[in-house]
């Protein structure tokens, strides 16, 4: 009986070492299938931008803003601007849906993906007056989207790659990044209520803005922590 329980053992031993494996290749081969077709899709964006640009250089910057918005919008009404970050490869279109949930699974053209898109507070109305912008994207597993944030961390990279730049309408809005740092979702940075007197000097104050600062810019995404409360924020003001 000892030696049947022991095969048995083995045998379901066996059996569950085998789907822990097959479960792990396929959530491998899931989130590379994922980075793939997130990557195709963006290049391809990237593409359709470069086609307006009357240089025909292949930068973002050379884009005229009237044709981008259109070229974007025509893809997606959802479209509001387009972030860079220089020194990354944050180089993405940004969207805005009526909630902050639709965006964590569609990717830009409306595709089901786990990476989904860089997508802007949905509460964040008039992107070029409101005081504070929030945009947030994915650490996506195989790079790419907000991934690239954490080389922020690095002062020596950060003192070469300070400016955050998004294109909306006819407007080049520039951000100089003045914080990075890991956290939760309890930051302040997280705050959006400014209907009351004083509310974005506090809210400038509490995060350590600049005392010059008119408007602020957070960037937000998921860390490699075991925490999934946990965020690194990048912000920025102008």
């Amino acid at each position: 009986m000892k030696k049947v329980s022991k095969t048995i053992g083995l045998i379901v031993a066996v059996i569950i070492f085998g789907s822990v494996t097959l479960i792990t290749a396929l959530v491998v081969v899931a989130s590379i299938s994922a980075h793939r077709d997130s990557t195709a899709e963006f290049e391809h964006l990237r593409g359709v931008a470069a086609a307006r640009a009357e240089s025909g250089r292949d930068e973002i910057a050379a884009v005229p803003l009237s044709a981008l918005d259109a070229e974007m919008r025509a893809i997606n009404p959802d479209y509001v601007g387009w972030l860079v970050i220089d020194g990354t490869y944050v180089d993405y279109p940004v969207v805005r849906g009526e909630d902050n949930v639709r965006y964590l699974t569609t990717s830009f053209t409306g595709e089901r993906n786990p990476n989904g898109a860089l997508f802007m507070d949905f509460r964040n109305l008039n992107i070029t007056t409101t005081p504070h912008l929030i945009i947030y994207g994915h650490n996506a597993p195989q790079g790419g989207l907000f991934s690239e944030l954490h080389r922020l961390l690095e002062s020596s990279f950060l003192a070469e790659n300070n400016t955050i730049a998004l294109k909306v309408g006819e407007e080049i809005l520039e951000f100089t990044i003045f914080d990075v740092r890991l956290t939760d979702i309890t930051d302040y940075a997280y705050h959006l209520d400014f209907s009351y007197a004083r509310a974005f000097p506090r809210f400038a104050d509490r995060i350590d803005a600049p005392l010059r600062a008119l408007q602020i810019i957070t960037l937000s995404t998921c860390t490699n922590c075991p925490n999934d409360d946990a965020r690194l924020v990048v912000q920025g003001y102008r």
